[in-house]
């Protein structure tokens, strides 16, 4: 059994919690919305086993984690002064990134600004995406459907009502209905129901399923339950602030090692456009390995395929080995 230490720590002004386990080269694990640290957990044995060091964090917001003061503080780059924060504090010259959904974003961010301390990096679901012309919420207002969820997320005040008021419902839905299992065809809408709801848009998993163990589910609701959604939706409404932020960095590249993987049944590979994204990342960075698409395999890949994904984690870290001495 993976040993587990648990940690609270103030860095860069917020009380933190994170979870270390292992020893060898260290690995830092971002998670996204609506996870938390314990998302990683399958992936965090493995890479043990495989001799790394692992550090999963509560990022600000989520979970035993303090909150930013509001939107404006919960870009990528306020988390970057934390994550800086957390190495010193744990006496860590470098160490390699493994980041998934808006933990992605964060990871791609920091890969960027800081490759003296960010040495490599494992994007799970969201692909490298150099800086356009708009930001993403922007993009979305003026092309998505209405009744998306980002628009839905990004309505401060909206999406935490219904959120916070069944918290349970919310996340078991969410987890299922973008897993491999799910049984609808191709990818889900991810688009609220007729009367508005997002939580009666999504479907209700089978008693049968298995991919979120009742206790693990319980982990999730109660931390929810305690803190809100609204911290954690901030990260979407973030983006546009970020958009802003990254300006003075638009012509810099990746150019640490970089490795991508998603799954076949992923909304986010099925967003318009990002198929093209994942296929020119190694041309945009010349460190990239070509991407692993996992088939059969939901938004959630870590939770969905924990072997396989910390396989192709280790193996990808093992052959870029130099890079994080």
């Amino acid at each position: 059994m993976t040993d587990y230490v648990h940690h609270q720590a103030v860095l860069n002004g917020l009380d933190y919690h994170f979870v270390t386990a292992g020893d060898g080269i260290p690995v830092l694990l971002l998670h996204g919305f609506p996870d938390l640290w314990i998302g990683w957990r399958g992936v965090m044995e493995q890479l043990v086993e495989r001799g790394f060091r692992v550090i999963a964090p509560d990022l600000r917001g989520f979970g035993q984690t303090a909150p930013a003061a509001g939107a404006e503080q919960a870009t990528a780059i306020d988390v970057m002064g934390d994550l800086v924060a957390l190495l010193d504090h744990l006496a860590i010259d470098q160490v390699a990134v493994v980041a998934h959904d808006w933990g992605a974003e964060i990871g791609w961010t920091i890969a960027k600004l800081r490759p003296d301390r960010f040495a490599a990096i494992v994007a799970l679901s969201v692909p490298y995406a150099p800086r356009g012309p708009a930001s993403l919420p922007q993009m979305m207002a003026r092309a998505a459907p209405p009744d998306l969820y980002m628009l839905y997320f990004l309505e401060e005040g909206r999406a935490e009502r219904e959120l916070d008021a069944n918290p349970r419902a919310f996340l078991r839905r969410l987890f299922y209905t973008n897993s491999g299992d799910w049984a609808g065809d191709g990818v889900p809408a991810m688009r609220l129901a007729g009367n508005g709801s997002l939580i009666e848009g999504l479907d209700e998993p089978p008693t049968s399923w298995l991919g979120l163990s009742e206790q693990d589910l319980a982990y999730y609701v109660e931390e929810f339950s305690r803190t809100g959604f609204r911290a954690a939706l901030n990260t979407y409404r973030s983006l546009h602030r970020n958009w802003q932020l990254m300006a003075g960095w638009a012509d810099r590249t990746i150019e640490v090692p970089a490795l991508y993987i998603g799954g076949s049944r992923d909304i986010v590979l099925h967003f318009p456009g990002m198929r093209d994204l994942v296929e020119a990342m190694p041309r945009l960075m010349k460190n990239c390995e070509p991407p692993v698409i996992v088939e059969g395999a939901g938004h959630f890949i870590q939770l969905e395929r924990p072997r396989e994904t910390a396989q192709h984690i280790a193996d990808f870290l093992e052959k870029h080995i130099a890079a994080l001495r």
